[in-house]
């Protein structure tokens, strides 16, 4: 398998200085640093990564085309007009692109870098799927739940509808709340000390080992042929 040293602490530099000069006279004066410290790591780590995933057996890759998300901003739809993101990007999937559901994230940020897992804001009709495979099944939901806990993960119950779902009838009290999220994400913080470290790749593959079982759930579900 291929190493990966970490990233830079200059690449923490380059972000943090983007956020200050967000004019493109300045990106462009800068470009290289961002190839050198940002978009060229950033490309190797997809790949290595991938290669532990494999080696994992996690069945996520990500493809340096196609999964990293651009430093431009699409500002058209946007309160915040800036024209650069300030952190760096991908995702990982079992299409290597950014279109399939359930998914890997991976984020180099200043203000705090991190991983995440699951199904993050889902289109309507697969949100739907999702929550009718927790109601089809509470105690494989809530057995998915504890196992989570035990290993020191929760998921985010900050984005919640404030009442159940219309068409969702005689729901459980027990997965109420599980039913109301807008989607299932599970986060972890990365520090700095990781982040530059050779350590990384094992780090955020082996985050994405133990959601394993949160990802099959959803794909699960979502592969279910309609009755």
């Amino acid at each position: 398998m291929s190493n990966f040293p970490g990233f830079s602490p200059k690449a923490f530099k380059f972000l943090e200085d983007l956020t200050v000069h967000q004019t493109k006279i300045w990106f462009d004066e800068h470009r290289s640093e961002y190839e050198e410290f940002i978009r060229e790591p950033m490309k190797l780590f997809t790949d290595v990564l991938s290669e532990s995933l494999t080696k994992k057996m996690v069945p996520l890759w990500g493809d340096p085309k196609r999964s990293l998300f651009r430093i431009n901003r699409d500002a058209r739809f946007s309160k915040a007009k800036h024209p650069y993101n300030m952190h760096a990007s991908g995702l990982f999937t079992r299409t290597g692109d950014k279109h399939s559901s359930g998914v890997l994230y991976f984020r180099l940020d200043p203000l705090g870098s991190r991983c995440a897992a699951g199904y993050l804001q889902p289109e309507a009709h697969i949100l739907k799927k999702l929550r009718q495979g927790i109601l089809d099944n509470p105690k494989a939901w809530l057995s998915l739940e504890r196992s989570l806990k035990r290993k020191g993960y929760e998921l985010d119950y900050s984005h919640t509808l404030a009442r159940i779902p219309r068409g969702f009838d005689n729901v459980p009290l027990e997965v109420e709340q599980a039913i109301k999220l807008k989607g299932w994400i599970i986060r972890k913080q990365l520090p700095r000390s990781i982040i530059c470290s050779k350590d990384l790749v094992n780090e955020v593959s082996s985050f994405a080992k133990d959601m394993l079982p949160l990802l099959s759930f959803g794909w699960h579900v979502l592969e279910k042929p309609a009755e």
